[in-house]
């Protein structure tokens, strides 16, 4: 748990990050963190406004991915919801999960109910392929 006030994120913790951003760094990893700051009620894995402030504030562009969410840091954070919903909900490109089946089923049917549009999961793959794309690997 990071109590600090945003002021002291905007003066330090994000310098690294906008430089690495101007550097043109592809891929993000957001951690389990909780930033009371940012979201006192969620993970910052698991939050929009720290996936908000990634892409509207410091102007991230490119893939952002989850740290494994079958850790105990998020377990107990998702609201009853499946972590991997929450995560792509909240912003997440890539999920690290250590049961991809049991994820990619939960993500399936959050699409086939709606409650993930697939506008969303669109904007994740198109990403993710530009960042492969970048790399030559494809």
């Amino acid at each position: 748990m990071d109590n600090r006030p945003l002021t002291v994120f905007e003066q330090s913790d994000f310098l690294p990050f906008r430089a690495g951003i101007v550097a043109g760094t592809e891929c993000v990893l957001v951690s389990h963190n909780i930033v009371r700051c940012m979201d006192p009620d969620n993970p910052a894995s698991l939050s929009p406004k720290v996936h908000e402030i990634l892409r509207e504030e410091l102007g991230f562009t490119g893939v952002i991915l989850t740290d494994d969410l079958s850790m105990e840091a998020v377990l107990g954070w998702e609201n009853g919801a499946d972590p991997s919903v929450q995560a792509a909900l909240a912003g997440n490109d890539m999920l690290l999960t250590s049961d991809p089946k049991a994820s990619f089923n939960a993500l399936k049917a959050a699409v086939e109910s709606g409650e993930l549009p697939m506008r969303t999961v669109d904007r994740a793959v198109f990403r993710i392929l530009a960042m492969k794309y970048a790399k030559g690997l494809m």
